[in-house]
């Protein structure tokens, strides 16, 4: 009996079973296991022992709940794949492909939403009607063959047909067919196919629009006045009539399949290879986006003709060299034009050098000035290239003759008459100029003014003889005491014998010092511009004499008087205008030094968009040099900003906005840069634009990095708190099994007895009770009522009595918690605090514990201390509370934004402690 009881009992003593995924297989395994339960309870206990029967009950109750356990597998498995199959509906019915089941006739079966959708109308008018209804007249057979093709095969096959909706509206689309795989005889008996439609109207008209581009670019082409041709690697692949009129052709043949350079000479008139010239524009167009350029070509009668073509890639070859645009322009005739052009003004600057004249034109319009650097210095100006108001002019004007000049000008002007007029200026050392200016305005071809324009010289010399001349004594008087000139007069040899006017600022150039002395002595270095004078001619020219304290700078004009047989030198003390200059140029070459050596790319470009600046971070952003943009218009320089957006941004920034533009992409090089655009001011008004380009490639990588780390940083708090809430079940489980379940096992034998005799029912009430008492503590330890009635101050009180009874007792110190907090910081610092005290219970070793949790100034600070053993922190994750107890804890307060701290040391305790922001 005992053998057969043992062997009974062997049917249950499997271990533990792997989980079946495999919801019919679990089914009967569990009915296998039934029947062999079923089989001990059939078995009569009229020959077992009382240990026995209790036996065989115990372990019967084990596998009882066994199975309950595992059919709850099975539902939640269950639960599982309906889920699933609901999310395969989902996806289904909204997928963005038109899905349809066909059976071998061509009926439909089963169709998504969006597939009622393409046929224009509701799935439930769909439902058995034949597809090809739906599939316009004239490809039906194209379907019925397409159809018999996918029955008949495994693979899937696809078909752009014509379809129709159910109020007949055509529309192209493309259909994937594929064949349903089931069982042999299911196949043979009613076979059916999966569908796929997608619309492609859409990408149909893009091609019909495409051709019709291609077509009407072909005849621009073709039609086209100025001459066109293609070009691919070093050969002309196609070229229009008017390419073949220019170089005297007749045939295509004379072009077409030719090198570029057939029709042009080996080496250029400036000396370069032709060959050179066109490969190294090609690659700028290819670089620039396009590329202008002029070369000597001939004709095919031999004659030479110069030509500007423009170069424009329209298509990368794909491996193949790339395919580029090409315009022809004849320009012999004004390239001739400019070359008699330049000849003549050549001419003309000599004549106006030889002259010492001065040319200026005057924008009526603008009001500005533009002349020339000698006109500039007969107004005592050094040379600037930028237009001036005329304003500059009027105030350099001698006080006297101011009004009469400006009457007389605009008299000319109105009157359209020629001006000839003498006047006196004022330089800004405060020395008075004669000037002579001839002019007339000038007029568009319908006659309206557009500006003035003239020459002028410096006729002091001429005034300066006539007033020697005419009133000597009064004028040279007033001249030597007004300002700050010298006027000697010398002998043939260099001995001064008079010397009249202001004391110069050096000692040794004094009256007293210089009467009776050689004038090569006194300026030792400037004896082959003082012998010019004394050997009958005259000179102009700066000279320095070093002092003590600061050198003198003078300006000395002299001249030989043949009638006198005397020289004559006139010394002015320029030496604050010298200082000036040599201020003006150092502050010149540091701003210079500045500009070339910032980190930021500067360009700067007047009110028109010529490039006034260009730096070298400038040239490194756009591989152009300084030397090749300066003067050009910034749009021809970087056409990629000859733009709406471009432009309406110049318009700002020229009205007086400051524009930032963000994360602008380099052209020639991977990365970003900012551009600031900053209006320059003159005079209070707005005379340019200053650009200043930053390279943020680096700040925005970065950035990016941040952000991955981001990303890392709360993935790897997701997997955590996913981490903690598993240990959470298991404990949740464990607590469950272990407590519960065994005061409610201990709970029934005490109600059974022992040898058939009940027990006490005292006993059963009393681990009843227990029951009870433990599954309020699970209650409360999952789902604390009290919080979220009370507030974390009670919630804390009542877990301190529910610990203190254990053996540990907790001191809570409270401060400030009479309000409540928001609910999620409630909730973490009483389970943080819970977590704390179980971990201390289980490992400490600790005889009390004191918990602070104290609010103050928005702030939240706890802390919790216990006597107990203590650990090494630096070994935490060695210890077996890191994965359950002190990492949760870690991961709650770090999602509340707060850090947690742990000192702890061996034989002294531990403190625990974080603040949150409340």
């Amino acid at each position: 009996m005992n053998n057969e009881y043992a062997s009974g009992l062997n049917l249950f003593e499997e271990g533990e079973r792997p989980p079946m995924t495999d919801v019919h297989a679990a089914l009967a395994s569990l009915r296998s296991r039934a029947e062999r339960r079923q089989y001990l309870v059939t078995q009569g206990t009229e020959n077992r022992s009382p240990e026995e029967v209790k036996r065989m009950m115990q372990e019967l109750q084990v596998h009882q709940i066994e199975l309950e356990m595992q059919y709850e597998e099975l539902l939640l498995a269950q639960t599982e794949v309906q889920n699933a199959r609901a999310q395969y509906v989902d996806l289904y019915d909204f997928a963005p492909v038109g899905y349809f089941t066909l059976t071998a006739t061509g009926l439909i079966q089963q169709l998504n939403l969006c597939a009622s959708k393409l046929l224009g109308t509701v799935r439930q008018r769909l439902m058995g009607r034949r597809f090809a209804l739906f599939v316009a007249p004239n490809s039906r057979l194209e379907f019925g063959q397409f159809l018999a093709r996918v029955l008949s095969t495994s693979r899937t096959l696809s078909c752009d047909i014509m379809l129709q909706r159910e109020d007949g509206t055509p529309f192209h689309a493309l259909l994937e067919g594929l064949r349903m795989e089931e069982s042999p005889e299911n196949v043979a008996a009613n076979p059916q196919c999966r569908l796929a439609v997608i619309d492609t109207t859409a990408r149909h008209e893009t091609t019909a629009a495409l051709a019709a581009s291609e077509a009407r670019f072909r005849r621009l082409f073709n039609d086209s006045h100025d001459a066109v041709l293609l070009l691919q690697g070093h050969t002309y692949i196609d070229c229009n009539t008017a390419a073949l009129r220019l170089v005297g052709a007749s045939h295509r043949d004379e072009i077409v399949g030719r090198n570029a350079w057939t029709h042009t000479p080996e080496v250029q008139p400036d000396g370069r290879r032709t060959v050179e010239i066109f490969r190294k524009s090609v690659e700028e167009a290819m670089h620039t986006g396009s590329k202008r350029c002029e070369c000597l070509m001939h004709k095919v009668t031999g004659e030479e003709i110069w030509i500007e073509a423009v170069l424009t890639p329209i298509e990368d070859g794909h491996g193949k060299p790339p395919l580029v645009h090409i315009i022809w322009r004849d320009v012999t005739a004004e390239r001739a034009a400019v070359e008699q052009l330049r000849e003549s003004e050549a001419r003309l600057s000599l004549a106006l050098d030889a002259s010492e004249t001065g040319i200026f034109t005057w924008d009526l319009t603008h009001n500005q000035v533009v002349w020339d650097e000698r006109a500039q210095a007969i107004f005592g100006l050094v040379h600037s290239p930028q237009p001036v108001p005329v304003e500059v002019l009027r105030e350099r004007f001698h006080p006297a003759d101011a009004a009469r000049v400006w009457e007389a000008t605009e008299v000319a002007i109105a009157t359209k008459s020629p001006l000839a007029l003498d006047y006196r200026v004022v330089w800004p050392d405060g020395s008075v100029h004669y000037v002579s200016t001839a002019g007339r305005a000038i007029a568009n071809e319908r006659g309206k003014l557009r500006g003035f324009a003239g020459v002028m010289r410096d006729v002091t010399a001429i005034y300066t003889a006539e007033e020697e001349l005419h009133y000597k004594s009064l004028v040279m008087a007033g001249v030597l005491d007004n300002l700050p000139v010298v006027l000697a007069r010398l002998q043939p040899d260099g001995t001064i014998i008079e010397r009249t006017g202001a004391e110069l600022a050096n000692p040794g150039l004094s009256k007293e010092a210089t009467l009776g002395r050689n004038v090569l002595d006194l300026f030792p270095r400037y004896r082959e511009q003082i012998k010019v004078i004394l050997e009958g001619g005259h000179n102009d020219f700066l000279a320095t004499v070093e002092g003590d304290e600061q050198n003198l700078h003078v300006h000395i004009y002299g001249f030989f008087d043949q009638q006198q047989q005397q020289a004559l030198l006139l010394v002015f003390d320029v030496t604050e205008i010298e200082e000036k200059k040599s201020q003006l140029l150092a502050e010149k070459e540091f701003t210079e030094s500045l500009l070339q050596n910032s980190v930021d790319g500067i360009v700067a470009i007047d009110r028109t968009g010529i490039v006034t600046a260009w730096n070298r971070q400038a040239t490194r952003y756009f591989g152009q040099e300084a030397s090749d943009v300066l003067g050009q218009p910034l749009f021809d320089v970087l056409p990629r900003l000859d733009c709406d957006e471009a432009k309406e941004v110049v318009g700002r920034v020229l009205a007086g906005e400051q524009v930032l533009l963000a994360g602008q992409p380099f052209e020639h090089r991977a990365g970003h840069y900012d551009a600031y655009h900053v209006p320059l001011r003159q005079q209070g008004e707005i005379t340019g634009i200053l650009i200043i380009f930053r390279d943020v490639t680096e700040r925005d990588r970065l950035a990016e990095e941040a952000t991955q780390l981001r990303l890392r940083q709360q993935q790897d708090v997701l997997s955590a708190i996913l981490t903690t809430q598993e240990t959470e079940r298991k404990r949740i489980a464990e607590a469950l099994h272990n407590g519960l379940g065994q005061v409610l096992y201990a709970t029934k034998l005490s109600l059974e007895g022992r040898g058939g005799t009940p027990s006490s029912p005292r006993a059963s009430l009393k681990l009843l009770h227990e029951a009870i008492q433990t599954t309020r503590t699970i209650s409360f330890e999952l789902t604390p009522g009290i919080l979220e009635d009370f507030g974390l101050r009670t919630a804390l009180l009542e877990l301190s009595k529910r610990i203190t009874p254990t053996g540990l007792p907790v001191h809570l110190h409270l401060v400030n918690l009479e309000e409540r907090l928001r609910p999620t910081v409630e909730i973490a610092v009483y389970r943080i605090v819970q977590e704390l005290l179980n971990n201390i219970m289980k490992h400490a070793q600790a005889t009390e514990v004191v918990v602070h949790v104290v609010r103050e100034k928005q702030r939240l600070e706890v802390s919790v201390e216990d006597n107990g053993c203590g650990f090494d922190p630096n070994a935490l994750t060695t210890l077996p509370l890191a994965g359950m107890g002190l990492s949760g804890v870690r991961n709650r307060v770090a999602l509340l934004g707060g850090v947690l701290s742990i000192d702890s040391r061996l034989g002294q305790g531990t403190i625990v402690s974080f603040s949150l922001d409340e």
